[in-house]
């Protein structure tokens, strides 16, 4: 545990938000894309933002859920599954069956905060 009370470092954390970023990106890019549909209820197929580099599950959303999501540039939307969740720099704020939204603390959300394309 670090002095601060956390467990991770800020250089784990910082490589935890880039991968987080790198996701976000993407998603942003299947959004602009999906978000020329008329029909904004239709779902769309987006990756897992959590912080595991080799992660590749999909989650599904609709365009009015990500527009949500992203309203917080501390959010992400993650894989239903405790082994994309990282409560080191990270809590739940939502649980469904198709995504978790986890909203970073600390250092992580500073970075996020910096990291997002929309701000």
């Amino acid at each position: 545990m670090a002095p601060d009370g956390s467990h991770g470092n800020d250089s784990a954390d910082a490589e935890k938000a880039e991968t987080e970023r790198l996701y976000r990106e993407v998603n942003e890019r299947i959004h602009a894309v999906n978000a020329q549909r008329v029909l904004l209820d239709l779902p769309e197929d987006l990756i897992c933002e959590c912080a595991r580099p080799e992660c590749s599950e999909l989650i599904n959303m609709n365009a009015l859920e990500y527009q949500g999501l992203r309203a917080h540039s501390t959010w992400f939307a993650i894989a239903p599954s405790e082994e994309h969740f990282f409560p080191e720099v990270e809590r739940i704020v939502a649980k469904n069956g198709h995504y978790w939204v986890v909203e970073k603390h600390d250092q992580a959300a500073r970075i996020a905060e910096q990291l997002d394309p929309r701000s």
